[in-house]
């Protein structure tokens, strides 16, 4: 099944395609064709993400789907109207868009939820506390991403910067995202190793 085969070659899958990636996108002769597979790697990350988490994620599908939906909806009203986050708008690296808005990125929102509260397990199983905790490391995440993904061309700030408003909105709305989080799981999987390893990604790139 591919459950067990995901099971058994977790570190594998989850390794091997961001190394490949950033040796592709270091090198200048590859690097617009590793771009291009941004949103493959991702929904990639996603399928990983999921099936590691399968046991508990079972019991939250309905959750699961209003992440989906809740967040697509808040990056469309985002690149329409300037509004939640600011006024932006996305390149063409991250694949088929709708109404302006990559679907991978609805994809990406839910696979972070998934992941950091994975992470934020490993130090407590209270709800609220839980959930706040994760809510801070998706933040975090995104205020390493901004700089990566404008060098990158996976979005554009309309003034050049990032406001302060946009981690604001990212905290709030993926603390709400946590808390529809019905049951999470006693002990913890390893997908909290997706943070870490797209962090180091986006980390090295700065570096270039």
């Amino acid at each position: 099944m591919i459950s067990t085969f995901f099971n058994k070659n977790f570190y594998l899958l989850l390794i091997v395609p961001y190394v490949v990636g950033l040796i592709g996108i270091l090198l200048p002769v590859s690097r617009s064709l590793f771009l291009s597979l941004t949103p493959i790697n991702l929904i990639f990350s996603f399928i990983l993400v999921m099936v590691e988490e399968s046991k508990w994620l079972r019991y939250n599908i309905l959750g699961l789907i209003f992440i989906l939906l809740a967040s697509f909806g808040l990056e469309y009203l985002g690149v329409t109207y300037g509004f939640v986050f600011g006024n932006y708008s996305y390149g063409k690296m991250l694949g088929y868009t709708y109404l302006g808005v990559p679907v991978i990125i609805a994809f990406n929102w839910a696979m972070l939820c998934v992941a950091s509260r994975s992470l934020v397990n490993l130090v407590t199983q209270n709800a609220v506390l839980s959930s706040f905790l994760a809510a801070t490391v998706v933040t975090a995440y995104d205020y390493l991403l901004e700089p990566v993904a404008i060098r990158f061309g996976w979005w554009a700030w309309d003034n050049g910067s990032v406001p302060l408003f946009n981690y604001g909105c990212w905290f709030v709305f993926a603390l709400i995202f946590q808390l529809t989080f019905r049951k999470v799981p006693s002990v913890a999987r390893r997908s909290y190793w997706m943070i870490f390893i797209q962090a180091a990604f986006f980390w090295i790139l700065l570096l270039m």
